[in-house]
């Protein structure tokens, strides 16, 4: 039985990513790997040291359209203001070590029973799922049985071939066995659907159950950090609101 721990949109938050790997080594049964849907990087004051921890934990990951803004992949007009401002923030503050960490992400990866990408099966990096019907039309771009993503900073689970949602809220759990699912677990590092907690998601793939989870962590201690690192202030103030 395996356990996989399932990030998405970490965005440099430190404080985030070290209280999930915190909660998740709590659960019963804790985790046995990590799955990261991209956007480790972005918006936030510790790049580099999400960059390592992520690496310690040998987490599997894909690459999101921070990470290819940051490393001159993708370019920064697609991108609002505050967000170009935070990937070129970004940049100029990773080693070279962790730009080639970023360089090498895959923009898809499967894993076990999914296809894993950031935004979806049909652009990997840029596109955003954030309804039942998109989902659905996006069945026929999967060529695994389930799909993770996440990009929409907002916890979903949608049912590709009956055209239904299902709650993904915290501790909300879904059985896979019926049915091809897109996951989206949450954001760690910003969330955007009303809740500062950082959200991740469990597959256990012996009993094919999907947990959704959140957890606490130092929202003033990253806020503090990204003012007093010159990052765009609304960047600081978003994440007490979870916006």
């Amino acid at each position: 039985m395996s356990r996989h721990l399932v990030l998405a949109d970490v965005h440099s938050n430190l404080e985030a990513l070290d209280a999930v790997l915190r909660d998740a080594r709590t659960c019963p049964g804790g985790f046995d790997d990590v799955w990261c849907a991209g956007d480790v990087v972005g918006y936030g004051p510790f790049p580099e040291e999400c960059i390592a921890r992520l690496r310690e934990v040998e987490a599997l990951c894909v690459a999101g359209n921070h990470d290819v803004g940051a490393t001159g992949q993708l370019e920064l007009s697609w991108f609002n203001d505050e967000a170009a401002a935070a990937c070129r923030w970004t940049s100029d503050h990773l080693t070279c070590e962790a730009q080639q960490f970023l360089l090498r992400l895959p923009q898809s990866l499967h894993v076990g029973s999914f296809l894993m990408v950031h935004g979806s099966p049909r652009d990997p990096v840029r596109e955003y799922v954030t309804s039942v019907q998109t989902a659905n039309a996006l069945a026929a771009f999967c060529n695994a049985r389930h799909c993770i993503v996440g990009h929409t900073h907002c916890p979903a689970a949608y049912c590709m071939d009956l055209s239904v949602s299902h709650p993904a809220v915290e501790g909300a759990v879904l059985c896979l066995e019926r049915g091809r699912f897109l996951l989206n677990p949450g954001a760690v590092g910003q969330p955007r659907d009303g809740d500062p907690r950082a959200a991740y998601g469990v597959f256990d793939d012996d009993a094919h159950m999907f947990e959704f989870h959140r957890v606490e962590y130092d929202v003033t201690a990253t806020s503090s950090a990204i003012l007093a690192r010159g990052l765009p202030k609304a960047l600081a103030m978003r994440l007490h609101c979870g916006y």
